[in-house]
């Protein structure tokens, strides 16, 4: 069935609070989603963030970022009072302390609150205590990983003190008494989390929009993941990474990318069944519809550097699971509803591991002007409905952004394919010459929406046609990224309707 959606992190909704969260913004962002027609909303990953904000390395592949809790929702539930909240609000607009600092602190003491309450409430202890219960696999051990994090001031694990480290069963008890404050804490946070996200999806499906996640292929080094399942990563008696994740050259970054990430140690989750990563599927499915996988290349073949280096060329291929995982995965949850982020340089065993998952792949408009009238990311080559076409994805600059740094020649190119091979804006009356950047990201829209793509997937940052300041992440860049967030009132009525015509337009509408 054909359909549409917006793409745009949660982070990146407005917010007073430093950060996009699961409040009225997000309802509201939901709301302007269906009236504009669109069936789907595509977020990044939303575990427990680095330092850095990126959400591809995440603390843990089973938990939610405490930075989407909203302040609002746990003042109704008696937790911070409301000049609290204003309070701090005015401290994050005088400050130029990093502004989540303060929603931390907010949420200390909304935990506060929370333990006087169970003292008095028995409903609220028992919801508590179920649900901490029903996520005992993965909870425990992240909290006390967070609290270790806290205690020793330093994401490393293995520079710990050694039974810890070594995740011995006495020094787990003992750990776990000694920060038990600290430990609680982190529990706390996720039930808030998985309650208030809970809410965000119920609403979502009223609205008839559905959730697209997204599971990053590689977890954190620094993650409870990588501190617990040791032995399913490439480390050695130590605990030391020995090869790190990364990619060669490619449309993203001339020189290749070192990611820092861990890779795994395949054999041993295939002696396992690979429960790691049903377990951690399963987990995304109850916070999505529809899962991305994130570098759909690795599962056939994954590209490792040593870890003394940080020089992306010294990196060489190996062979991934394949179907492996795959039929591991149907056996265990059914049917599942994935996007296969199939970008980069594909190889003829990529391919055929593509046709045989049958996942839909994915299109990127910007990448379709590089060379001539044969690259296979112009809609007039593409050769199957089972795709997903966006202009640009995260890792991309904003379409108006790519456009207007892009070479004259390729402007050219771009205004000839919309007008000529298109068929769009044959009356502007200026045929042989370079679109305007407005006109130029408006047809590009209107080029994914017009494709054979079953489903189009359109950035927020290209319907509002904002230029590189509103870029989410510039790989292979440390800093500066996953901060852009939205003008309040910016997805306007005028807009939604506007996107809901293109929409019913092309047969994609809600």
């Amino acid at each position: 069935m054909r359909a549409s959606g917006i793409l745009l992190p949660i982070f990146s909704l407005p917010s007073r609070h430093g950060i996009g969260d699961i409040y009225e913004e997000t309802f509201a962002f939901i709301d302007r989603l269906s009236e504009a027609g669109q069936r789907y909303w595509q977020v990044l990953p939303i575990g427990p963030v680095n330092e850095k904000f990126c959400p591809y390395q995440s603390h843990s592949s089973f938990a939610g970022e405490p930075l989407l809790i909203s302040l609002q929702r746990l003042a109704e539930k008696d937790l911070l009072h409301e000049t609290y909240i204003e309070s701090v609000e005015a401290s994050i607009a005088a400050s130029t302390e990093e502004p989540t600092s303060f929603k931390r602190k907010a949420l200390r003491m909304a935990f506060r609150s929370f333990r006087e309450k169970l003292r008095s409430d028995e409903e609220a202890r028992l919801h508590y205590v179920a649900f901490c219960k029903m996520e005992e696999s993965w909870l425990d051990d992240y909290a006390l990983y967070e609290a270790l994090m806290d205690y020793f001031d330093d994401g490393d694990w293995s520079e710990w003190d050694e039974e810890i480290k070594n995740r011995d069963r006495e020094a787990l008890a003992t750990w776990s008494v000694k920060l038990s404050y600290e430990v609680e804490f982190y529990r706390w946070t996720q039930y808030e989390f998985f309650d208030q996200w809970d809410r965000l999806k119920k609403y979502a499906h009223s609205q008839n929009v559905e959730l697209i996640g997204d599971i990053p292929y590689y977890t954190a080094y620094e993650s409870a993941d990588c501190w617990v399942d040791s032995e399913l990563f490439q480390l050695d008696e130590d605990g030391k990474q020995v090869f790190e994740a990364g990619a060669p050259p490619d449309a993203f970054t001339a020189d290749g990318q070192c990611w820092g990430n861990p890779v795994y140690a395949w054999e041993a989750h295939k002696v396992q069944g690979y429960r790691w990563w049903i377990n951690r599927i399963r987990q995304q499915f109850r916070f999505f519809d529809v899962v991305r996988l994130d570098h759909m290349r690795g599962f056939e073949s994954y590209y490792a550097i040593p870890a003394d280096t940080e020089e992306p060329k010294d990196g060489h291929w190996e062979k991934g699971p394949g179907m492996d995982i795959f039929r591991a995965i149907d056996e265990a949850l059914g049917d599942c509803r994935f996007i296969a982020e199939d970008l980069g340089y594909l190889t003829q065993e990529i391919r055929e591991l593509m046709a045989e998952a049958g996942y839909p792949g994915m299109k990127v408009l910007q990448f379709a002007f590089d060379t001539g009238e044969e690259n296979v990311y112009l809609p007039f080559n593409y050769d199957t409905d089972n795709s997903v076409i966006y202009t640009g994805t995260h890792d991309n600059d904003t379409t108006r952004g790519w456009y207007e740094k892009a070479e004259d020649w390729k402007q050219r190119f771009v205004s000839w394919y919309l007008r000529e091979k298109a068929g769009l804006y044959q009356n502007d009356g200026v045929p042989d010459e370079i679109m305007d950047p407005e006109t130029a990201v408006a047809g590009l829209i209107e080029l994914a929406h017009s494709s054979r793509c079953e489903l189009c997937i359109i950035s927020m940052q290209d319907y509002l046609r904002l230029g590189s300041e509103a870029r989410i992440n510039v790989p292979g860049v440390a800093e500066g990224n996953w901060r852009w967030q939205m003008d309040p009132d910016s997805f306007s009525a005028e807009l939604a309707a506007a996107i809901a015509e293109i929409t019913a337009r092309y047969h994609r509408i809600a």
